[in-house]
């Protein structure tokens, strides 16, 4: 079983990885597709959807993240 650090040390990595993905999509990805001249509205559209999606996934994924990180900081007891 793993000790209490080492599953937070764990959960944060997991965290900082779905957040920097949320950014990356978002600042890069989502405000680039407007300057894809290969694509048509359409294309970019249903591109946008799909990455808006993976973007409010990777949120709630991060938000989950913090709840377990309390979790176990409160909870330091239990193995995880």
């Amino acid at each position: 079983m793993a000790n209490k650090q080492k599953t937070l040390d764990r959960l944060n990595k997991e965290k900082e990885y779905e957040d920097s993905l949320v950014e990356r999509l978002d600042s890069y990805f989502v405000s680039s597709l407007p300057d894809i001249a290969d694509l048509s509205d359409k294309e970019k559209a249903k591109i946008r959807e799909t990455l808006l999606i993976i973007i409010d996934e990777s949120k709630r994924h991060s938000y989950l993240f913090n709840q377990l990180v309390q979790m176990v900081f409160e909870h330091g007891e239990n193995n995880y």
